[in-house]
């Protein structure tokens, strides 16, 4: 089984397409998923997936819930199985906004790829991938980089990439202390409040995982 997350008007013939319900949506004009779905809510059985692929849905994640995905989505897939992610380029399109001799136009296209369309709750953009930043996370959550591919489209950047689910034994318990190190990058420093800070991070991580770990 391979599964098409978050398809849009896009259908990809041999997938899965999975998508919001049409009520949800406020600008889509036509859906064409074979199964409508919050993917937060998704669960398949232990390596039963082949391929899982994300077309500008990666970036709507919480960083939390993005973490627990990726590991949810490494106990789905088979020894081997691909996760195709794209995702803007955040530093290209932030060197946009900070180019003095580009125009206004332009640089609001570039904000908006940045933070999203925001004409719904769920149109806004949670996080700023750039490739060395995804690719890193991906190889500290089991995955292992096959491809990078860049592209352009109507003034946007974007990065697409191409990993593999290793064969390592990972546990849930090890993805949770993976997810920790990552989130305390994020932190300001060791105080009280930044602690606590993780501690919400972390349970919104466990929570997610509750829903979406491998059945």
């Amino acid at each position: 089984m391979k599964l098409h997350l978050g398809c849009g008007q896009k259908y990809l013939n041999g997938y899965v397409n999975i998508d919001f319900p049409a009520s949800k949506h406020t600008v889509q004009s036509s859906f064409v998923a074979d199964q409508y779905s919050d993917i937060t809510r998704l669960r398949y059985a232990k390596q039963s997936i082949e391929e899982i692929r994300l077309h500008h849905v990666f970036k709507h994640f919480t960083r939390p819930v993005s973490l627990a995905l990726l590991a949810s989505w490494w106990s789905w897939l088979k020894p081997d199985g691909l996760v195709r992610i794209e995702v803007p380029d955040f530093d290209k399109s932030a060197l946009q906004v900070l180019n003095p001799f580009i125009s206004i136009k332009h640089k609001s296209v570039a904000l908006r790829h940045i933070f999203g369309s925001q004409e719904s709750s769920w149109a806004n953009h949670c996080e700023g991938w750039s490739e060395r930043r995804l690719k890193t996370v991906l190889m500290n959550f089991g995955y292992q980089l096959k491809k990078v591919q860049k592209n352009s489209w109507q003034g946007t950047h974007n990065i697409e990439i191409f990993a593999t689910r290793t064969n390592k034994n990972i546990t849930k318990r090890v993805f949770e202390h993976k997810a920790e190190c990552e989130l305390t990058n994020y932190l300001l420093d060791k105080s009280s409040s930044e602690m606590r800070l993780l501690q919400v991070w972390m349970a919104i991580y466990n929570e997610q995982i509750r829903k979406t770990w491998a059945k």
